[in-house]
C-alpha cells in the first residue's frame, strides 16, 4: 500500500525485493501464491515510482510454466524494468505440497532439460535487455548488484545484527539465535546471542573461497583453483572436465563457469564442501 511504502521511506529503506515468481496467474495459482500477476505489477510500479532500488524474484521449473508463459513473464518483467533480478530453479529435495503434486501430476512440471532451457533462455533474454549476469542466480543493471550478497560471495567480514542473523569473519562463521526472547535476554546481560560458532581450517577456507568465487561471473584466479589440486583432486579433475566441455573458460589468469556450467555447478561445488 502507499502508506506502507511511505513508512519504509521514512525508515531509510532504499532497496526492496519483490517475490514475483511469475507473471502468469495460472502458475501462481498452482504455487498457492496469495498475489496475482496484476498485483505484482502494481507493487513493482509503485516501488519504482517511489524511488526504491527494486529487485524482482522469478522462479523456473514451475508447474505449468511452458515456453509461452515464460516468454510472457520475461517480457512483462523487462517492461517494468526493475534494477535487479534474481532467478531460481525450483528444487524439491524436501517433502512439501509441490513434491506431492509432482508425484501425482508429473506432466505439469518441466523436465530437467526443459528447466535448463528456461534458465539459458532467461539468461539470454535478460542480457539483451541490459542486465549483467554477475552471479549464478542474479542479474543487475550496472551499479545495482546486491552488495550485501557480494560481500558473502567475496569472503568479506559480515556482522550478524538481529534475530537469526548470520555472520562471518575471514575463517569464522556464526549465527544468532532465532528466538526473540533469548536474543533480547542475551543483549540485556551483555552476552553475544550466538547459537553456534565454527572455524575453518586454512585448507577449508581456501576451498570455500574458490567455490564462492566460481558462483560469480568474474570467476576465480587460476592459481587459487590450482592450489587445491593436491588437497581436492576430484575438484581439480572435474574442473578440467568442465573446461574441456565448454562448461568453464579460462582467460588469462582467471577461470570462470559459463551459464551452462552454472547449471551443473553443484557437482563441482560438492567436491569443495
Amino acid at each position: 500500500t502507499e502508506d506502507r511504502i511511505a513508512f519504509w521511506k521514512s525508515l531509510g529503506v532504499n532497496r526492496v525485493s519483490v517475490g514475483v515468481q511469475s507473471f502468469d496467474d495460472g502458475v501462481l495459482a498452482l504455487l498457492s501464491r496469495r498475489h496475482s500477476a496484476q498485483q505484482a505489477r502494481v507493487a513493482l510500479q509503485s516501488l519504482l515510482a517511489a524511488g526504491f532500488v527494486v529487485s524482482a524474484d522469478l522462479m523456473l521449473g514451475l508447474p505449468g510454466l511452458n515456453r509461452r508463459r515464460l516468454e510472457q513473464t520475461l517480457e512483462a518483467l523487462v517492461q517494468l524494468s526493475p534494477h535487479h533480478v534474481s532467478v531460481y530453479l525450483l528444487e524439491m529435495d524436501k517433502p512439501h505440497r509441490l513434491a506431492l503434486l509432482a508425484q501425482r501430476h508429473a506432466g505439469l512440471f518441466p523436465s530437467e532439460e526443459e528447466a535448463a532451457w528456461q534458465y539459458l533462455t532467461t539468461a539470454r533474454f535478460l542480457r539483451r535487455a541490459g542486465y549483467r549476469h554477475y552471479e549464478v542466480s542474479n542479474w543487475a543493471r550496472p551499479g545495482f548488484e546486491a552488495r550485501h550478497n557480494l560481500r558473502y560471495w567475496q569472503g568479506g567480514v559480515v556482522l550478524a545484527c538481529g534475530v537469526g542473523a548470520y555472520g562471518q569473519g575471514r575463517r569464522s562463521r556464526w549465527a544468532n539465535t532465532s528466538e526473540l526472547g533469548e536474543y533480547m535476554a542475551s543483549l540485556e546481560s551483555s552476552r553475544f546471542p550466538r547459537t553456534w560458532r565454527s572455524y575453518l581450517t586454512p585448507e577449508a577456507a581456501q576451498a570455500e573461497k574458490v567455490m564462492l568465487r566460481l558462483r560469480l561471473s568474474r570467476g576465480v584466479r587460476w592459481q587459487e583453483a590450482e592450489a587445491l589440486a593436491e588437497t581436492r583432486p576430484r575438484f581439480w579433475q572435474l574442473l578440467g572436465d568442465f573446461l574441456a566441455a565448454g562448461l568453464a573458460r579460462r582467460r588469462g589468469e582467471r577461470v570462470r563457469l559459463t551459464p551452462r556450467g552454472w547449471l551443473v555447478s553443484n557437482e563441482l561445488f560438492a567436491t569443495l564442501v
